[in-house]
């Protein structure tokens, strides 16, 4: 008599257990609880900008893979808000500076200029591929000046959007 089921799957569904040599019985394993959800990041998960302490840039941390995306961010007074884009790594023709005050990135036809102070680590790591996103400092958002590397302005350079040239347009 075969439903599709094997003899000893029936009998363990009907809980006669499993029997040993000597016909002792095995107790019945405990119902195991299931695992408390995870409170780490997944590796690809990219930690958020926290907005409470100004970081000029942030790094990539336990990722399976390289950044694909360079973020880079400025808040705009007026407005009230943060402006920004994100540019491809592989876009990255060139990374140059001029000491630790000034980065000049350029991705063909979007360049952008990192002026601030000691930026000798950001030039480093932009180098190995391992920062994600790069932030200006606000004095709206962070009244107390930074202490250590700080970015004091990004500025986009290059043609503009509708056939201007040579025009600052971020």
């Amino acid at each position: 008599m075969d439903n599709g089921t094997h003899w000893r799957d029936r009998l363990l569904q009907q809980g006669h257990g499993t029997r040993e040599v000597g016909g002792s019985s095995a107790p019945p394993s405990p119902p195991t609880a299931p695992a408390p959800p995870s409170t780490e990041l997944p590796l690809d998960e990219e930690l958020p900008l926290d907005m409470a302490e100004y970081r000029p840039w942030v790094l990539q941390r336990g990722r399976t893979r390289p950044a694909a995306l360079l973020n880079l961010r400025w808040f705009d007074p007026r407005a009230g808000m943060w402006l920004g884009c994100a540019m491809a790594y592989p876009q990255l023709i060139a990374a140059e500076y001029v000491g630790e005050r000034m980065v000049s990135l350029d991705f063909g036809k979007r360049q952008f200029v990192l002026e601030g102070e000691q930026l000798g680590e950001l030039i480093r790591r932009i180098q190995e591929g391992s920062v994600i996103a790069i932030q200006e400092y606000a004095p709206a958002v962070w009244p107390q000046r930074p202490v250590g590397p700080y970015i004091a302005s990004i500025r986009r350079i290059g043609p503009a959007r509708e056939g201007g040239e040579g025009r600052e347009d971020r």
